[in-house]
């Protein structure tokens, strides 16, 4: 599904319902991200498929249907989990790198076979806007509880930059070179969450929550925790 398309309905639901709900409400928040992928181990190397933490910020908008239920949209967006891709890589296609040495005095010193070995850094970025409904249960007169369901769509940017590591290999301009490939991919998951919303003034809110994200595909497979704090304005 058009990852622009879903924006637009849950966008048009959301001012549709507003002359009928109970209120409109914005926010934007601070958070964080855990990433834990699955990864593979090979020859005693762990090779990392994107897992880690990284600072984030989002901005909300919402309404409530009912007193009880309602709609929200968010958009999230992390900073780049980096790791170094799990070590080394032997390339097999090449045995190695031949060079030779000579010296002034004693002519030619043989010759010295390295191996080819490269070494990686990776970042991945998944930036998600999330379709959610919403339940919230009083706890008192300005806190209560918020329930959260519905479908993230993501954009996965992973990067992986290849290069020699220093003193493999002598420093010539023939291989002091790096590779890098980007690849993007679009997702779809399940998302949940739970926030305790406390009321400042009878606009402002305190937010405090955590949502939990699902991902199966060939960039991340594994899943995301994201707990975030931050103010919502009701009108």
């Amino acid at each position: 599904m058009n990852l622009t398309r879903v924006t637009v309905v849950v966008a048009g639901l959301l001012v549709a319902s507003s002359a009928q709900a109970q209120g409109v409400y914005v926010g934007g928040a601070v958070g964080a991200e855990a990433v834990r992928t699955s990864s593979t181990e090979s020859g005693g190397i762990t090779y990392e498929n994107g897992s880690g933490d990284a600072f984030a910020g989002a901005i909300r908008v919402g309404t409530f249907l009912t007193s009880h239920v309602g709609l929200e949209l968010e958009y999230f967006r992390p900073g780049e989990i980096e790791s170094d891709g799990g070590g080394p890589i032997y390339l097999t296609e090449n045995p190695g790198l031949a060079y030779s040495f000579t010296d002034g005095r004693f002519g030619d010193l043989g010759s010295l076979t390295f191996p080819s070995i490269i070494s990686q850094s990776m970042s991945v970025r998944t930036s998600t806007i999330s379709a959610l409904l919403t339940a919230r249960q009083s706890l008192s007169g300005r806190v209560e509880l918020v329930y959260l369901g519905g479908v993230g769509f993501s954009r996965v940017v992973r990067e992986i930059e290849y290069g020699f590591p220093r003193g493999i290999l002598p420093l010539t301009p023939e291989i002091q070179r790096s590779y890098s490939t980007r690849n993007t991919q679009f997702a779809a998951g399940p998302v949940v969450g739970i926030e305790v919303r406390a009321g400042m003034t009878d606009h402002a809110q305190v937010v405090a929550g955590l949502r939990l994200h699902a991902l199966g595909q060939a960039v991340v497979d594994g899943w995301m925790i994201r707990p975030s704090i931050g103010l919502a304005w009701k009108f």
